[in-house]
């Protein structure tokens, strides 16, 4: 990431259509929406366009508008594959965050002409800073610390290693607004938080 890491890491404030065809039967899930009995963690998501709880297994959302509901943590060597031009919106009652563990990635790709947008939930002219977490990347790569430190934002998860290359995704032109939010007093999420990323890393035209 080299230089490219550092202007990333100064413009973002911090304290530091191809459809995929879902067959719906006549089942429902707990909370109304129309899945099919036995559908994987992507047709779930595709099919409610909620993002929430636990991403543990390979997941790639076409494009189109979701909403993101909690802290969600992509785990387990996971990768959450967001198609461009799609828009991610955070609930407002259930403020938002996407948290990508070590060793599972983020792949945010978006292009020029049809960018990935992270933003509020509320309707244009009522938004504001905080109204949602953020993203967080952790990465194997070295710090400055002897053991492998907690990332702050009350998300509970550790980042840090010797992985120089370590690789936690693609983000491209990809834009991310209204966001960051204090866990408590001096832990925050902020917009763009990335703790122990590797130069395997993609950032390129970050907002």
């Amino acid at each position: 990431m080299k230089q490219l890491f550092w202007t990333l890491a100064a413009a973002v404030t911090v304290s530091f259509t191809a459809c995929i065809k879902v067959n719906i039967d006549d089942s429902t899930t707990n909370n109304g929406s129309t899945t099919p009995v036995g559908a994987t963690l992507q047709e779930r998501i595709i099919s409610s366009k909620v993002i929430t709880g636990s991403i543990n297994e390979n997941v790639e959302l076409p494009k189109g508008k979701y909403t993101l509901r909690g802290y969600v943590y992509v785990n387990d060597r996971a990768r959450l594959t967001i198609a461009a031009g799609s828009i991610i919106v955070s609930d407002t009652v259930n403020k938002g965050a996407i948290i990508v563990e070590q060793n599972s990635r983020l792949i945010a790709e978006g292009t020029a002409s049809e960018p990935i947008v992270f933003t509020s939930g509320k309707a244009p002219g009522q938004r504001r800073p905080g109204d949602w977490g953020g993203i967080i990347l952790l990465g194997n790569a070295p710090t400055n610390r002897s053991t492998p430190p907690i990332i702050e934002g009350g998300v509970n998860a550790v980042y840090g290693g010797s992985l120089a290359n370590d690789n936690s995704g693609i983000i491209k032109y990809v834009r991310i607004e209204f966001a960051g939010i204090a866990a408590d007093p001096n832990s925050e999420i902020n917009g763009l938080t990335l703790g122990g990323v590797g130069n395997g890393t993609v950032f390129e035209n970050v907002q």
